[in-house]
């Protein structure tokens, strides 16, 4: 019987020991245009994902930013992306109506793990276009469940041998 629960117990331990990285999307759908000097602010809120402060380890943010198609002559747009604080980490200067795809920098990541929220402004410097959806997917540490279930099952294990010396004793 006690070989039963001691296999039962390692079985346990070593299913839930392995550490998840959990995924977090967060989508925002734009569909603003942007004149030349205009600008667009908005705000990436993973809170209400399940997301833990501090467990972001990595993430990429996309922006779809499309050209309005209505000239030859207003080929050259230029773009400026500043994510939190410009500071050239996970911020873009696009010459044209360019899509955003970049890995958080560490700027980005701290702000993100300080309060789950990402800011984000789009500027047209040049031209108009579109900002369309914007997509943050962060990566985030899920805490290991194994570390608790082997206290428990040391726990368990000195309980018995106390039981065993008590029955002898």
């Amino acid at each position: 019987m006690l070989k039963m629960i001691g296999l039962t117990l390692a079985g346990l331990v070593t299913s839930i020991s392995v550490a998840h990285a959990g995924l977090i999307t967060d989508t925002i759908e734009n569909d603003r245009y942007l004149s030349t000097w205009q600008s667009y602010s908005y705000t990436h809120d993973i809170n209400d994902d399940g997301f833990a402060l501090g467990s972001a380890v990595s993430g990429t943010l996309s922006i779809d930013i499309r050209d309005d198609q209505d000239g030859w002559w207003e080929s050259f747009e230029w773009s400026l992306v500043i994510v939190e604080d410009f500071d050239f980490d996970t911020d873009s200067f696009s010459f044209y109506a360019n899509d955003l795809n970049s890995e958080l920098g560490l700027a980005a990541l701290a702000s993100l793990n300080a309060d789950g929220l990402l800011d984000v402004t789009v500027t047209s410097l040049l031209g108009d276009f579109y900002v369309g959806n914007s997509v943050l997917s962060v990566i985030s540490q899920v805490p290991e469940p194994g570390t608790i279930a082997l206290l428990g099952a040391g726990a368990f294990g000195l309980l018995l041998a106390r039981r065993r010396k008590d029955a002898n004793a």
